[in-house]
């Protein structure tokens, strides 16, 4: 089972897979996933594994190398708990038990190899910390095995683990001989079935964000970030489905995707798609949280979803170069204000805005706008879908240019419909407005009525500045304008 130990500023994980060893450092915040050191070497111990029953050779020369030398890193690093576990070539080759051993006697580091229900635990566990409102089915497809976890509610549910990596894969044969293996492996587990009402299928691993990267290539998607790329169930089947039937020279074609990967799309997508099958999803996501992020936050015993990532990431980012510090809680009120009906997806996002609300106060006024929607659109955060991506930098946007029709928006326009971009537009002038009156805005009051909309503030923060915001902000929503004194 996986250890429970104490909680550390700085918590290292390495990642001894079946193709590559992998050390990840992670900060002082358990809820940040975003590491300060992330390196791998490709060994591909898993190589051959299905026809020796062994770590391939030279895989095993190449992890002693990368352990090696990822301990000496961790050690410069100052990390505080450093963890190594393995999975699933070490866990079923013949001498995988030995090759931990040696590797801690010459490390002195103790090895923890996972069994295949704790990796997808794990693995699950990264996916919930990444993406709390996750329901579906967890899949991490890896060089040696599949893991498949259903989660809802937060919580992970039925799970198992089979033999269909994609480096063991390799030498199964015809891609007719790849399908019925596949599907004879997922044949002997009875909880792949579909759910009412239906979740989505959650892929991490290298070869689903390999397939990820294509896709978005592919599609022209305005958005290059993996993590929370969803796609429609139908078009990442039929998707796969052209993989699967690709040639071995069509495949050298696709550039998009490295050459180590390219030989394992259509293994990678004939899984896929027999999952797309079976459980009937809504959508295909993609994760780039997984096995790795769920160790980390088992490391510090952290619950996923005790803390939204996404508002707690826009506090910090919002907080540094920040000219005036306002509460997200009153910059809140003024939203509420506007009587917009917001959902409760659209509600946090404009909660995230409020975080962010001068994120650009220390760039060249020429350029805040446009900066500030750039960070919000490409924010390092997670638990944060692309079309959300798109609403925030809208928001920002319009926060500080007083509108959101920019060359420089468009990608965000085709994530968003245009009920959505009104309700952008919105909130982001009463953002401007409150700024606007910043330092006094503690008494000021902003009020919808049924043909206006009013704002209540002590004379000497009138100014024809505040008149026009109010104005731009009222036509926004096809109201007058009606300024009155406390």
């Amino acid at each position: 089972m996986l250890q429970q130990t104490r909680a550390a500023r700085r918590v290292g994980i390495v990642d001894i897979g079946s193709n590559s060893v992998r050390l990840v450092i992670y900060g002082s915040r358990p809820d940040s996933f975003r590491p300060l050191f992330n390196d791998k070497a490709t060994c591909r111990l898993a190589a051959d594994l299905n026809r020796t029953g062994k770590l391939n050779p030279e895989g095993r020369r190449l992890a002693e190398q990368a352990f090696q030398r990822f301990i000496n890193v961790a050690t410069l690093l100052d990390v505080d708990r450093l963890e190594a576990y393995a999975t699933a070539a070490i866990r079923d080759a013949s001498d995988g038990a030995e090759f931990a051993r040696h590797l801690e006697r010459i490390s002195e580091r103790k090895i923890e190899i996972l069994s295949g229900a704790d990796e997808a635990m794990a693995g699950a566990r990264g996916v919930l910390g990444a993406i709390p409102d996750a329901t579906g089915v967890v899949g991490d497809l890896g060089g040696g095995s599949l893991e498949l976890v259903r989660v809802a509610n937060m919580r992970a549910a039925d799970s198992d683990s089979f033999p269909l990596g994609v480096l063991r894969l390799a030498d199964i044969g015809s891609r007719k001989d790849l399908s019925r293996h596949v599907a004879a492996s997922l044949d002997r587990t009875d909880w792949l079935q579909p759910s009412d009402p239906p979740g989505s299928l959650y892929c991490i691993g290298g070869s689903w964000r390999a397939w990820a990267r294509l896709y978005l290539s592919h599609s022209r998607h305005p958005l290059d970030i993996v993590h929370q790329f969803a796609v429609p169930a139908r078009e990442a089947r039929d998707f796969c489905a052209m993989l699967t039937r690709m040639s071995d020279s069509s495949l050298a074609e696709l550039t998009q995707v490295s050459s180590r990967r390219r030989p394992h799309l259509p293994a990678a997508a004939e899984i896929m798609l027999q999952l797309v099958d079976r459980i009937v999803p809504e959508r295909v996501v993609f994760s780039s949280a997984g096995l790795r992020e769920g160790l980390m936050l088992h490391s510090r015993r952290t619950k996923p979803g005790k803390r939204d990532p996404l508002l707690t990431a826009c506090t910090r980012i919002g907080r540094s170069g920040a000219r005036q510090r306002m509460t997200p809680g009153s910059l809140m009120a003024w939203v509420s204000a506007l009587g917009l009906g917001l959902s409760p997806a659209d509600e946090r996002i404009a909660k995230a805005a409020c975080r962010l609300v001068d994120i650009a106060g220390m760039e060249h006024p020429s350029y805040r706008a446009e900066h500030a929607f750039m960070r919000a659109f490409r924010l390092q955060a997670v638990a944060i879908e692309h079309a959300e991506r798109a609403f925030l930098g809208l928001v920002l946007a319009a926060r500080y240019d007083g509108r959101i029709d920019q060359g420089w928006t468009k990608p965000a326009w085709t994530l968003t419909e245009e009920d959505d971009r009104n309700r952008a537009l919105s909130i982001g002038l009463a953002l401007r407005l409150a700024m606007t009156l910043a330092p006094g805005i503690a008494e000021a009051r902003l009020r919808r009525e049924a043909e206006s909309l009013a704002l209540f503030v002590h004379p000497d923060f009138m100014s024809p500045e505040v008149e026009r915001r109010l104005a731009a902000l009222a036509a926004a929503l096809d109201l007058s304008p009606d300024l009155r004194e406390l």
